[in-house]
């Protein structure tokens, strides 16, 4: 599946964040982005310190604490590497020790003490996405 409307995966919006679920959920239930707001924003040297606070104080903690509630996570992985997308985002990686299951898919981290990447890649629907979003959407921001 080619997902393009990204706008449709979004999570919640901050004063200097946006976060979104990210469309590769296998084998991260609950993997998801902050995307800085300001235009002029390309690297994490980039970050200011109201946005580091934003994201440290608020978005981080409010979709760690979505996911712990949702799926269970171990641990979190973060990532900022602008290599894709040449814009300042933080990748937010939940990690898991067991397979989880969901909507009848294993999910199963193949490396949870090492680094997330390479994963394998699995196409899930736009409903299956659709239904997580929302799920976060619901806890985060309590």
């Amino acid at each position: 599946m080619v997902f393009k409307d990204f706008d449709k995966l979004k999570i919640k919006v901050y004063d200097m964040w946006d976060l979104f679920l990210h469309v590769n959920q296998y084998p991260y239930l609950g993997r998801a982005y902050a995307w800085a707001k300001r235009d002029d924003a390309e690297t994490v040297s980039d970050m200011s310190p109201q946005e580091r606070d934003e994201l440290f104080a608020c978005v981080l903690p409010e979709w760690e604490r979505a996911v712990k509630e949702i799926f269970q996570h171990d641990l979190t992985n973060l990532a900022c590497l602008c290599n894709t997308a040449k814009h300042l985002h933080w990748h937010f990686i939940p990690r898991y020790n067991a397979p989880r299951v969901r909507g009848g898919i294993e999910f199963v981290d193949p490396n949870p003490t090492g680094n997330y990447a390479p994963y394998p890649k699995k196409d899930l629907s736009e409903e299956f996405l659709f239904a997580i979003r929302d799920e976060m959407i619901e806890r985060v921001g309590r």
